[in-house]
Protein backbone atom coordinates (compact mmCIF):
# COMPACT_ATOMS: atom_id res chain seq x y z
CA UNK A 1 0.00 0.00 0.00
CA UNK A 2 1.62 3.42 -0.73
CA UNK A 3 1.89 5.98 1.61
CA UNK A 4 0.52 9.28 1.06
CA UNK A 5 1.08 10.25 4.76
CA UNK A 6 3.17 13.72 3.92
CA UNK A 7 1.21 14.67 0.83
CA UNK A 8 -1.41 16.73 0.38
CA UNK A 9 -5.02 15.89 -1.18
CA UNK A 10 -4.16 17.29 -4.26
CA UNK A 11 -1.03 15.67 -4.99
CA UNK A 12 -2.90 11.89 -4.27
CA UNK A 13 -4.91 13.03 -7.30
CA UNK A 14 -1.93 13.10 -8.99
CA UNK A 15 0.51 11.22 -7.98
CA UNK A 16 1.80 8.46 -10.37
CA UNK A 17 -0.97 9.67 -12.49
CA UNK A 18 0.10 12.26 -14.90
CA UNK A 19 1.38 10.17 -17.74
CA UNK A 20 -2.63 8.95 -17.63
CA UNK A 21 -4.07 12.53 -17.85
CA UNK A 22 -1.31 13.69 -20.34
CA UNK A 23 -2.61 10.66 -22.72
CA UNK A 24 -6.09 11.74 -21.97
CA UNK A 25 -5.29 14.81 -23.02
CA UNK A 26 -3.51 13.96 -26.16
CA UNK A 27 -6.98 11.80 -27.42
CA UNK A 28 -9.26 15.13 -26.53
CA UNK A 29 -6.59 17.09 -28.74
CA UNK A 30 -7.59 13.93 -31.71
CA UNK A 31 -11.17 14.73 -30.68
CA UNK A 32 -10.79 18.43 -31.50
CA UNK A 33 -8.69 18.05 -34.41
CA UNK A 34 -11.83 15.81 -35.70
CA UNK A 35 -14.45 17.92 -34.86
CA UNK A 36 -12.26 21.13 -36.61
CA UNK A 37 -11.85 18.86 -39.21
CA UNK A 38 -15.58 18.30 -39.81
CA UNK A 39 -16.73 21.72 -39.67
CA UNK A 40 -14.05 22.21 -42.29
CA UNK A 41 -15.11 19.39 -44.23
CA UNK A 42 -18.65 20.88 -44.42
CA UNK A 43 -17.27 24.06 -45.66
CA UNK A 44 -15.72 22.35 -48.69
CA UNK A 45 -18.78 20.19 -49.31
CA UNK A 46 -20.64 23.26 -49.36
CA UNK A 47 -18.71 25.10 -51.89
CA UNK A 48 -18.97 22.12 -53.98
CA UNK A 49 -22.07 21.72 -54.25
CA UNK A 50 -22.70 25.19 -54.52
CA UNK A 51 -20.25 25.68 -57.73
CA UNK A 52 -18.47 28.37 -55.85
CA UNK A 53 -15.13 25.31 -55.34
CA UNK A 54 -14.55 22.94 -56.92
CA UNK A 55 -13.26 19.57 -54.44
CA UNK A 56 -12.85 16.27 -56.54
CA UNK A 57 -14.44 13.42 -54.75
CA UNK A 58 -11.44 11.65 -53.40
CA UNK A 59 -10.46 14.62 -51.88
CA UNK A 60 -13.40 15.29 -49.89
CA UNK A 61 -13.60 11.08 -48.77
CA UNK A 62 -9.86 11.00 -47.94
CA UNK A 63 -10.50 14.60 -45.93
CA UNK A 64 -13.21 12.69 -44.36
CA UNK A 65 -11.78 9.56 -43.80
CA UNK A 66 -8.47 11.68 -41.74
CA UNK A 67 -11.30 13.15 -39.28
CA UNK A 68 -12.58 9.41 -38.93
CA UNK A 69 -8.73 8.25 -38.12
CA UNK A 70 -8.39 11.46 -35.77
CA UNK A 71 -12.21 10.89 -34.36
CA UNK A 72 -11.20 7.12 -33.62
CA UNK A 73 -7.51 7.47 -31.93
CA UNK A 74 -9.20 10.40 -29.91
CA UNK A 75 -11.92 8.28 -28.55
CA UNK A 76 -9.78 4.89 -27.77
CA UNK A 77 -6.97 7.51 -26.00
CA UNK A 78 -10.24 8.99 -24.07
CA UNK A 79 -11.38 5.14 -23.27
CA UNK A 80 -8.15 3.78 -22.06
CA UNK A 81 -6.78 6.41 -20.26
CA UNK A 82 -9.25 8.96 -19.18
CA UNK A 83 -10.47 6.22 -17.18
CA UNK A 84 -7.51 5.24 -15.99
CA UNK A 85 -6.68 8.61 -14.41
CA UNK A 86 -9.86 9.43 -12.91
CA UNK A 87 -10.16 5.39 -11.00
CA UNK A 88 -7.14 5.97 -9.83
CA UNK A 89 -7.10 9.63 -8.54
CA UNK A 90 -10.66 8.85 -6.84
CA UNK A 91 -8.14 5.38 -4.90
CA UNK A 92 -5.39 7.53 -4.24
CA UNK A 93 -6.84 10.40 -2.49
CA UNK A 94 -9.12 7.74 -0.46
CA UNK A 95 -6.58 6.19 0.21
CA UNK A 96 -4.60 9.75 1.12
CA UNK A 97 -7.15 10.29 3.67
CA UNK A 98 -7.89 7.14 5.66
CA UNK A 99 -3.93 6.81 6.13
CA UNK A 100 -3.70 10.18 7.32
CA UNK A 101 -7.18 9.55 9.80
CA UNK A 102 -5.29 6.56 10.81
CA UNK A 103 -1.95 8.00 11.33
CA UNK A 104 -3.81 10.90 14.01
CA UNK A 105 -2.89 10.14 17.45
CA UNK A 106 -5.35 8.00 19.94
CA UNK A 107 -6.87 11.41 21.29
CA UNK A 108 -8.39 12.20 18.10
CA UNK A 109 -12.25 11.63 17.99
CA UNK A 110 -12.17 12.99 21.65
CA UNK A 111 -11.42 16.77 20.08
CA UNK A 112 -12.83 15.82 16.78
CA UNK A 113 -16.23 14.73 15.19
CA UNK A 114 -16.42 11.85 12.44
CA UNK A 115 -19.06 13.38 11.19
CA UNK A 116 -16.81 15.45 8.42
CA UNK A 117 -14.57 13.05 7.79
CA UNK A 118 -17.38 10.77 6.55
CA UNK A 119 -18.54 13.71 4.71
CA UNK A 120 -14.71 14.19 2.76
CA UNK A 121 -14.93 10.90 1.98
CA UNK A 122 -18.46 11.24 0.48
CA UNK A 123 -20.52 14.62 -0.29
CA UNK A 124 -16.41 16.29 -0.67
CA UNK A 125 -15.52 13.45 -2.38
CA UNK A 126 -18.23 13.72 -4.90
CA UNK A 127 -17.52 17.44 -5.73
CA UNK A 128 -13.80 17.22 -5.91
CA UNK A 129 -14.59 14.55 -8.61
CA UNK A 130 -17.39 16.54 -10.69
CA UNK A 131 -16.25 19.90 -10.42
CA UNK A 132 -12.66 19.29 -10.59
CA UNK A 133 -11.73 15.72 -11.73
CA UNK A 134 -14.62 16.24 -14.47
CA UNK A 135 -13.84 19.70 -15.21
CA UNK A 136 -10.21 18.79 -16.93
CA UNK A 137 -11.06 17.06 -19.66
CA UNK A 138 -14.01 19.79 -20.57
CA UNK A 139 -11.64 22.68 -20.01
CA UNK A 140 -9.03 20.83 -22.04
CA UNK A 141 -11.78 20.41 -24.88
CA UNK A 142 -12.61 24.17 -24.47
CA UNK A 143 -8.57 25.53 -24.83
CA UNK A 144 -7.97 23.19 -27.84
CA UNK A 145 -11.34 23.85 -29.53
CA UNK A 146 -10.64 27.65 -29.14
CA UNK A 147 -7.21 27.44 -30.22
CA UNK A 148 -7.83 25.39 -33.19
CA UNK A 149 -10.63 28.01 -34.07
CA UNK A 150 -8.80 30.92 -34.03
CA UNK A 151 -6.38 29.21 -36.64
CA UNK A 152 -9.35 28.43 -38.75
CA UNK A 153 -10.76 31.84 -38.91
CA UNK A 154 -7.51 33.67 -39.36
CA UNK A 155 -6.69 31.18 -42.30
CA UNK A 156 -10.33 31.72 -44.03
CA UNK A 157 -10.38 35.85 -43.60
CA UNK A 158 -8.91 38.04 -41.01
CA UNK A 159 -11.77 40.86 -40.89
CA UNK A 160 -14.22 37.85 -40.68
CA UNK A 161 -12.55 36.67 -37.64
CA UNK A 162 -12.54 40.10 -35.58
CA UNK A 163 -16.06 40.34 -36.46
CA UNK A 164 -17.22 36.61 -35.16
CA UNK A 165 -15.01 37.77 -32.13
CA UNK A 166 -16.93 40.78 -31.62
CA UNK A 167 -20.15 39.35 -31.85
CA UNK A 168 -19.31 36.75 -29.20
CA UNK A 169 -18.79 38.93 -26.71
CA UNK A 170 -22.56 39.97 -26.09
CA UNK A 171 -23.44 36.21 -24.56
CA UNK A 172 -20.55 36.09 -22.63
CA UNK A 173 -21.48 40.04 -20.97
CA UNK A 174 -24.75 39.10 -21.21
CA UNK A 175 -24.25 35.63 -18.40
CA UNK A 176 -20.95 36.86 -17.08
CA UNK A 177 -23.26 38.43 -13.96
CA UNK A 178 -24.17 35.43 -12.58
CA UNK A 179 -20.85 33.46 -13.03
CA UNK A 180 -19.53 34.30 -10.04
CA UNK A 181 -22.79 32.67 -7.98
CA UNK A 182 -21.92 29.59 -9.36
CA UNK A 183 -18.83 29.34 -7.22
CA UNK A 184 -20.76 31.05 -3.66
CA UNK A 185 -23.53 28.20 -4.92
CA UNK A 186 -21.09 24.99 -4.70
CA UNK A 187 -19.71 26.19 -1.33
CA UNK A 188 -23.12 26.81 0.35
CA UNK A 189 -23.99 22.95 -0.92
CA UNK A 190 -20.92 21.67 0.82
CA UNK A 191 -21.88 22.72 3.98
CA UNK A 192 -25.46 21.78 3.82
CA UNK A 193 -24.12 18.15 2.56
CA UNK A 194 -21.96 17.81 5.73
CA UNK A 195 -24.12 19.03 8.14
CA UNK A 196 -26.97 16.49 7.29
CA UNK A 197 -24.33 14.10 6.70
CA UNK A 198 -23.10 14.83 10.69
CA UNK A 199 -27.29 15.17 11.66
CA UNK A 200 -27.39 11.41 10.20
CA UNK A 201 -24.69 9.77 11.63
CA UNK A 202 -25.56 11.20 14.97
CA UNK A 203 -28.86 9.03 14.50
CA UNK A 204 -27.02 5.89 13.63
CA UNK A 205 -25.05 6.26 16.51
CA UNK A 206 -28.04 6.54 18.66
CA UNK A 207 -30.23 4.86 17.01
CA UNK A 208 -30.96 2.69 20.23
CA UNK A 209 -31.51 5.76 22.35
CA UNK A 210 -34.00 7.06 19.87
CA UNK A 211 -35.92 4.10 19.79
CA UNK A 212 -36.09 3.13 23.48
CA UNK A 213 -36.83 7.08 23.88
CA UNK A 214 -40.00 6.65 21.00
CA UNK A 215 -38.13 10.31 19.97
CA UNK A 216 -38.70 9.32 15.97
CA UNK A 217 -40.60 11.42 15.26
CA UNK A 218 -38.64 14.60 16.67
CA UNK A 219 -35.97 13.08 15.66
CA UNK A 220 -37.47 13.10 12.32
CA UNK A 221 -38.58 17.16 12.61
CA UNK A 222 -34.62 17.54 13.63
CA UNK A 223 -32.88 15.93 10.38
CA UNK A 224 -35.91 17.76 8.19
CA UNK A 225 -33.88 21.06 9.30
CA UNK A 226 -30.58 19.80 7.49
CA UNK A 227 -32.40 17.88 4.89
CA UNK A 228 -34.46 20.96 4.14
CA UNK A 229 -31.33 23.20 3.98
CA UNK A 230 -29.36 20.82 2.08
CA UNK A 231 -32.46 20.50 -0.61
CA UNK A 232 -32.32 24.47 -0.94
CA UNK A 233 -28.35 24.61 -1.85
CA UNK A 234 -28.85 22.22 -4.27
CA UNK A 235 -31.86 23.63 -6.05
CA UNK A 236 -30.35 27.13 -5.97
CA UNK A 237 -26.99 25.66 -7.72
CA UNK A 238 -29.36 24.08 -10.09
CA UNK A 239 -30.93 27.58 -10.62
CA UNK A 240 -27.89 29.45 -11.19
CA UNK A 241 -26.50 26.76 -13.71
CA UNK A 242 -29.95 26.29 -15.39
CA UNK A 243 -30.01 30.26 -15.65
CA UNK A 244 -26.54 30.65 -16.92
CA UNK A 245 -26.82 27.92 -19.80
CA UNK A 246 -30.36 29.19 -21.30
CA UNK A 247 -29.38 33.22 -21.28
CA UNK A 248 -25.99 31.92 -23.07
CA UNK A 249 -28.45 29.82 -25.21
CA UNK A 250 -30.19 32.56 -25.72
CA UNK A 251 -28.09 35.13 -26.77
CA UNK A 252 -25.62 32.92 -28.52
CA UNK A 253 -28.37 32.51 -31.29
CA UNK A 254 -28.94 36.14 -31.16
CA UNK A 255 -25.09 36.65 -31.69
CA UNK A 256 -24.86 33.65 -34.48
CA UNK A 257 -28.44 35.63 -36.29
CA UNK A 258 -26.12 38.91 -36.25
CA UNK A 259 -22.96 37.18 -38.03
CA UNK A 260 -25.32 35.50 -40.42
CA UNK A 261 -26.59 39.34 -41.65
CA UNK A 262 -23.00 40.82 -41.23
CA UNK A 263 -21.20 38.12 -43.52
CA UNK A 264 -24.14 38.34 -45.72
CA UNK A 265 -23.40 42.15 -46.43
CA UNK A 266 -20.04 41.67 -47.06
CA UNK A 267 -19.98 38.32 -48.86
CA UNK A 268 -21.77 40.64 -51.23
CA UNK A 269 -18.58 42.85 -51.41
CA UNK A 270 -16.19 39.95 -51.16
CA UNK A 271 -16.14 37.05 -53.26
CA UNK A 272 -13.88 35.24 -50.87
CA UNK A 273 -16.39 34.85 -48.74
CA UNK A 274 -18.15 31.72 -49.72
CA UNK A 275 -21.80 29.90 -48.14
CA UNK A 276 -19.57 27.35 -47.07
CA UNK A 277 -17.19 29.99 -45.58
CA UNK A 278 -19.80 31.56 -43.55
CA UNK A 279 -21.46 28.34 -42.44
CA UNK A 280 -17.86 27.31 -40.98
CA UNK A 281 -17.72 30.63 -39.22
CA UNK A 282 -21.31 30.31 -37.44
CA UNK A 283 -19.83 27.20 -36.31
CA UNK A 284 -16.91 27.84 -34.91
CA UNK A 285 -18.10 30.81 -33.22
CA UNK A 286 -19.79 28.52 -30.76
CA UNK A 287 -16.54 27.15 -29.61
CA UNK A 288 -15.90 30.80 -28.43
CA UNK A 289 -18.68 31.39 -27.08
CA UNK A 290 -18.38 27.90 -25.16
CA UNK A 291 -15.27 29.05 -23.87
CA UNK A 292 -15.82 32.51 -22.31
CA UNK A 293 -19.17 31.43 -21.00
CA UNK A 294 -17.99 28.21 -19.54
CA UNK A 295 -14.66 28.12 -19.07
CA UNK A 296 -15.42 31.04 -16.11
CA UNK A 297 -18.21 28.55 -14.36
CA UNK A 298 -15.29 25.72 -14.24
CA UNK A 299 -12.97 27.70 -12.87
CA UNK A 300 -15.11 28.45 -10.48
CA UNK A 301 -16.09 25.05 -9.63
CA UNK A 302 -12.50 24.06 -9.83
CA UNK A 303 -11.67 26.48 -7.09
CA UNK A 304 -14.29 25.74 -4.82
CA UNK A 305 -13.12 22.33 -5.33
CA UNK A 306 -9.66 23.22 -4.56
CA UNK A 307 -11.19 24.69 -1.53
CA UNK A 308 -12.33 21.63 -0.20
CA UNK A 309 -9.10 19.79 -0.93
CA UNK A 310 -7.73 22.29 1.07
CA UNK A 311 -10.25 22.40 4.08
CA UNK A 312 -9.54 18.36 4.06
CA UNK A 313 -5.92 18.53 4.05
CA UNK A 314 -6.27 20.98 7.48
CA UNK A 315 -8.53 18.69 9.14
CA UNK A 316 -6.51 15.55 8.30
CA UNK A 317 -3.03 17.41 9.25
CA UNK A 318 -5.06 18.61 12.84
CA UNK A 319 -4.05 15.93 15.91
CA UNK A 320 -1.33 14.11 13.48
CA UNK A 321 0.44 11.29 15.63
CA UNK A 322 3.44 13.02 17.24
CA UNK A 323 6.38 12.35 19.37
CA UNK A 324 9.47 10.41 19.47
CA UNK A 325 10.14 7.17 18.04
CA UNK A 326 12.21 5.21 21.32
CA UNK A 327 11.89 2.45 22.24
CA UNK A 328 9.74 1.90 25.55
CA UNK A 329 9.85 -1.16 28.17
CA UNK A 330 8.32 -1.95 31.54
CA UNK A 331 10.90 -4.38 32.75
CA UNK A 332 10.87 -2.74 36.63
CA UNK A 333 6.93 -0.74 36.30
CA UNK A 334 5.19 2.15 35.81
CA UNK A 335 5.49 5.37 38.04
CA UNK A 336 3.52 8.33 38.60
CA UNK A 337 5.27 11.17 40.67
CA UNK A 338 3.16 14.45 41.30
CA UNK A 339 1.10 14.69 38.00
CA UNK A 340 -1.21 17.37 37.96
CA UNK A 341 -3.90 17.77 35.23
CA UNK A 342 -6.15 20.61 35.19
CA UNK A 343 -9.56 20.96 33.69
CA UNK A 344 -9.79 24.14 31.24
CA UNK A 345 -6.76 25.59 32.63
CA UNK A 346 -9.06 26.01 35.92
CA UNK A 347 -9.69 22.99 37.97
CA UNK A 348 -7.20 20.33 38.57
CA UNK A 349 -8.55 16.94 38.48
CA UNK A 350 -5.34 15.68 40.20
CA UNK A 351 -3.01 17.61 41.87
CA UNK A 352 0.39 16.11 42.56
CA UNK A 353 -0.67 12.34 42.28
CA UNK A 354 1.70 9.55 42.78
CA UNK A 355 1.73 6.28 42.05
CA UNK A 356 3.89 2.57 41.75
CA UNK A 357 2.96 -0.28 39.58
CA UNK A 358 5.93 -2.75 39.71
CA UNK A 359 5.86 -5.23 36.74
CA UNK A 360 3.85 -8.11 36.11
CA UNK A 361 1.79 -7.40 39.11
CA UNK A 362 -1.87 -7.30 38.48
CA UNK A 363 -4.30 -4.07 39.84
CA UNK A 364 -7.28 -2.74 40.42
CA UNK A 365 -8.14 1.29 40.39
CA UNK A 366 -11.27 2.25 41.93
CA UNK A 367 -13.75 4.96 42.67
CA UNK A 368 -17.02 6.53 42.14
CA UNK A 369 -17.78 8.06 39.25
CA UNK A 370 -16.22 11.93 39.14
CA UNK A 371 -13.46 10.41 40.89
CA UNK A 372 -10.56 10.57 38.24
CA UNK A 373 -10.38 7.11 36.87
CA UNK A 374 -10.83 7.97 33.45
CA UNK A 375 -8.24 10.88 33.50
CA UNK A 376 -5.97 8.22 34.84
CA UNK A 377 -6.55 6.08 32.13
CA UNK A 378 -5.83 8.81 29.08
CA UNK A 379 -2.99 9.37 31.39
CA UNK A 380 -1.47 6.17 30.97
CA UNK A 381 -2.39 5.09 27.48
CA UNK A 382 -1.23 8.27 26.09
CA UNK A 383 -4.50 9.91 25.15
CA UNK A 384 -4.11 13.09 27.25
CA UNK A 385 -0.10 14.54 27.53
CA UNK A 386 -1.20 17.78 29.09
CA UNK A 387 -0.05 17.31 32.75
CA UNK A 388 2.92 18.31 34.56
CA UNK A 389 5.16 15.42 36.80
CA UNK A 390 6.34 12.11 35.21
CA UNK A 391 4.75 8.92 33.97
CA UNK A 392 6.95 6.61 33.03
CA UNK A 393 7.55 3.19 32.50
CA UNK A 394 11.03 2.47 33.56
CA UNK A 395 13.01 5.28 33.28
CA UNK A 396 11.19 6.90 30.36
CA UNK A 397 8.44 9.95 30.30
CA UNK A 398 6.03 9.27 27.95
CA UNK A 399 5.23 12.56 27.48
CA UNK A 400 6.86 12.74 24.52
CA UNK A 401 6.78 9.53 23.23
CA UNK A 402 5.03 8.60 19.99
CA UNK A 403 1.91 6.57 20.10
CA UNK A 404 3.15 3.81 17.98
CA UNK A 405 6.15 3.62 20.27
CA UNK A 406 4.04 3.40 23.49
CA UNK A 407 1.39 0.89 21.86
CA UNK A 408 4.23 -1.50 21.21
CA UNK A 409 4.20 -1.63 24.67
CA UNK A 410 0.44 -1.41 26.10
CA UNK A 411 -2.70 -2.98 25.02
CA UNK A 412 -6.01 -1.80 25.96
CA UNK A 413 -9.22 -3.47 26.12
CA UNK A 414 -12.39 -0.67 26.53
CA UNK A 415 -15.61 -1.23 28.48
CA UNK A 416 -17.34 -1.72 24.77
CA UNK A 417 -14.80 -3.60 22.60
CA UNK A 418 -15.36 -3.03 18.83
CA UNK A 419 -15.74 -6.10 16.75
CA UNK A 420 -15.29 -5.84 12.80
CA UNK A 421 -17.94 -8.20 11.08
CA UNK A 422 -15.73 -10.32 10.08
CA UNK A 423 -14.41 -13.76 11.29
CA UNK A 424 -13.69 -14.44 15.04
CA UNK A 425 -9.84 -14.94 13.61
CA UNK A 426 -9.90 -11.89 11.99
CA UNK A 427 -11.07 -9.97 14.90
CA UNK A 428 -8.38 -11.48 17.00
CA UNK A 429 -5.50 -10.86 14.50
CA UNK A 430 -7.01 -7.51 13.21
CA UNK A 431 -6.61 -8.69 9.82
CA UNK A 432 -3.12 -9.55 9.96
CA UNK A 433 -0.74 -12.92 9.59
CA UNK A 434 -0.24 -14.94 12.79
CA UNK A 435 2.15 -17.96 13.39
CA UNK A 436 -0.81 -20.59 14.87
CA UNK A 437 0.91 -21.59 17.58
CA UNK A 438 0.61 -18.03 18.95
CA UNK A 439 -2.87 -17.62 18.06
CA UNK A 440 -3.75 -20.67 20.05
CA UNK A 441 -1.52 -19.12 23.06
CA UNK A 442 -4.09 -15.77 22.49
CA UNK A 443 -7.07 -18.09 22.53
CA UNK A 444 -6.06 -20.06 25.56
CA UNK A 445 -4.81 -16.83 27.39
CA UNK A 446 -8.30 -15.38 26.86
CA UNK A 447 -10.39 -18.12 27.88
CA UNK A 448 -11.65 -18.20 24.55
CA UNK A 449 -11.43 -21.97 24.07
CA UNK A 450 -14.59 -23.41 24.70
CA UNK A 451 -16.22 -21.08 22.22
CA UNK A 452 -13.88 -21.31 19.47
CA UNK A 453 -14.82 -24.97 19.75
CA UNK A 454 -18.53 -24.65 19.39
CA UNK A 455 -18.37 -21.91 16.88
CA UNK A 456 -14.97 -22.59 15.25
CA UNK A 457 -12.32 -19.95 14.31
CA UNK A 458 -13.87 -18.63 11.00
CA UNK A 459 -17.58 -17.89 12.62
CA UNK A 460 -18.61 -14.26 11.74
CA UNK A 461 -19.34 -12.14 14.71
CA UNK A 462 -21.84 -9.60 12.52
CA UNK A 463 -21.63 -5.87 12.47
CA UNK A 464 -19.84 -4.71 15.38
CA UNK A 465 -20.38 -8.26 16.88
CA UNK A 466 -24.18 -8.53 17.25
CA UNK A 467 -23.39 -12.52 17.25
CA UNK A 468 -21.79 -12.61 20.38
CA UNK A 469 -22.47 -12.22 23.87
CA UNK A 470 -20.94 -9.27 25.88
CA UNK A 471 -18.14 -11.41 27.58
CA UNK A 472 -17.01 -13.07 24.69
CA UNK A 473 -16.29 -9.45 23.11
CA UNK A 474 -14.28 -9.09 25.90
CA UNK A 475 -12.40 -11.88 25.76
CA UNK A 476 -11.73 -11.42 21.94
CA UNK A 477 -10.16 -8.29 23.21
CA UNK A 478 -7.98 -9.53 25.89
CA UNK A 479 -7.12 -12.33 22.97
CA UNK A 480 -6.39 -9.12 20.94
CA UNK A 481 -4.08 -7.80 23.52
CA UNK A 482 -2.06 -10.72 24.20
CA UNK A 483 -1.35 -12.11 20.36
CA UNK A 484 -0.53 -8.15 20.35
CA UNK A 485 2.54 -9.34 22.37
CA UNK A 486 1.92 -6.26 24.81
CA UNK A 487 3.93 -7.07 28.20
CA UNK A 488 1.26 -3.97 29.59
CA UNK A 489 -2.48 -4.22 29.61
CA UNK A 490 -4.54 -1.73 30.73
CA UNK A 491 -8.89 -2.32 31.68
CA UNK A 492 -11.27 0.62 30.84
CA UNK A 493 -14.36 -0.81 32.80
CA UNK A 494 -14.39 -3.62 30.87
CA UNK A 495 -16.92 -5.54 33.01
CA UNK A 496 -19.07 -2.97 33.62
CA UNK A 497 -21.62 -4.24 30.81
CA UNK A 498 -21.48 -7.61 31.61
CA UNK A 499 -23.49 -9.72 34.24
CA UNK A 500 -21.54 -10.42 37.56
CA UNK A 501 -20.71 -13.82 36.66
CA UNK A 502 -19.30 -12.99 33.62
CA UNK A 503 -18.03 -10.23 34.73
CA UNK A 504 -16.13 -12.23 37.36
CA UNK A 505 -14.85 -14.57 34.63
CA UNK A 506 -13.13 -11.87 32.45
CA UNK A 507 -11.80 -10.51 36.13
CA UNK A 508 -10.18 -14.26 37.34
CA UNK A 509 -8.98 -14.70 33.40
CA UNK A 510 -6.92 -11.51 33.86
CA UNK A 511 -5.61 -12.20 37.46
CA UNK A 512 -4.33 -15.39 36.20
CA UNK A 513 -2.19 -14.07 32.86
CA UNK A 514 1.56 -13.73 33.78
CA UNK A 515 4.64 -12.12 32.68
CA UNK A 516 2.01 -8.95 32.28
CA UNK A 517 1.59 -5.86 33.83
CA UNK A 518 -2.36 -5.68 34.00
CA UNK A 519 -3.75 -2.53 35.71
CA UNK A 520 -8.19 -2.61 35.68
CA UNK A 521 -9.87 0.36 35.87
CA UNK A 522 -13.42 0.00 37.78
CA UNK A 523 -16.18 0.62 39.86
CA UNK A 524 -17.21 -2.90 40.00
CA UNK A 525 -16.43 -4.39 42.81
CA UNK A 526 -16.29 -8.48 42.94
CA UNK A 527 -15.51 -9.47 46.76
CA UNK A 528 -14.36 -12.85 46.56
CA UNK A 529 -11.56 -12.25 43.45
CA UNK A 530 -10.35 -8.85 44.92
CA UNK A 531 -7.52 -9.80 47.46
CA UNK A 532 -5.85 -11.13 44.02
CA UNK A 533 -4.70 -8.00 43.16
CA UNK A 534 -1.39 -7.36 44.31
CA UNK A 535 -2.81 -3.76 45.18
CA UNK A 536 -5.79 -1.55 45.13
CA UNK A 537 -5.56 2.26 44.84
CA UNK A 538 -8.91 3.98 45.81
CA UNK A 539 -9.72 7.45 43.56
CA UNK A 540 -11.41 10.11 45.03
CA UNK A 541 -11.73 13.63 43.98
CA UNK A 542 -8.34 13.21 42.61
CA UNK A 543 -6.32 11.75 44.86
CA UNK A 544 -5.62 8.63 45.78
CA UNK A 545 -6.97 8.08 49.06
CA UNK A 546 -6.35 4.89 50.07
CA UNK A 547 -4.16 1.62 48.37
CA UNK A 548 -3.03 -1.98 49.50
CA UNK A 549 -4.65 -5.56 49.98
CA UNK A 550 -7.93 -5.46 49.64
CA UNK A 551 -9.06 -7.24 52.66
CA UNK A 552 -6.82 -4.62 54.81
CA UNK A 553 -8.30 -2.01 52.82
CA UNK A 554 -11.98 -3.08 54.14
CA UNK A 555 -10.88 -3.93 57.71
CA UNK A 556 -9.99 0.18 58.19
CA UNK A 557 -13.50 1.13 57.13
CA UNK A 558 -12.49 3.93 55.11
CA UNK A 559 -13.13 4.77 51.18
CA UNK A 560 -13.11 1.22 49.84
CA UNK A 561 -15.56 -0.15 52.38
CA UNK A 562 -17.72 2.86 51.64
CA UNK A 563 -17.75 1.72 48.07
CA UNK A 564 -18.22 -1.91 48.75
CA UNK A 565 -20.95 -1.27 50.84
CA UNK A 566 -22.50 0.77 48.13
CA UNK A 567 -22.01 -2.14 45.57
CA UNK A 568 -23.92 -3.95 47.67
Amino acid sequence: MQNYKHTSGHHALFHHNRLNLALSLLGILFKVVASLGFSTFVQKLLDTISHEKTYSIAYLISFAAVCFVCLLIGAVLEYVYWTAFRNKALLQYRENTYNKILGKNIATFYNESTAKYLSSLSNDLDQIKDNYIESLPYMAELIFSFVGTVIIMLYYDFSLAAIAFGISLIPILVSSFRLKEVEFCEEKLSVANSAFLGSFSEVLHGFRAIKSMKAEKDISAKLLVTNSAASLAFRNREHIEISVAYIASISGRFAQIAFFFISMILARRDSKISAGVIIVFVQLMQNIIQLAITMPELIARVKAAKRLIKKNDEQLMQHQASGRDIPVSCNRGIGLKDVSVCYRNTDFVFRNLSAEFPANGCYAILGESGSGKTTLFNLLTGVNRDYSGSIRFDDTDIKDVSDDSLFQLISVIYQDVFIFDATIEENITMFSQHDNTMLDEAVRTAGLTEMIEAKGLSYRCGENGNMLSGGEKQRIGIARSVLQGADVLLFDEATSALDMQTGSQIIDTVQKMTRKTRIVITHDIYKDLMDNFDCVFVLKQGMIVEQGKFSELIAKKGACYDLLNREV
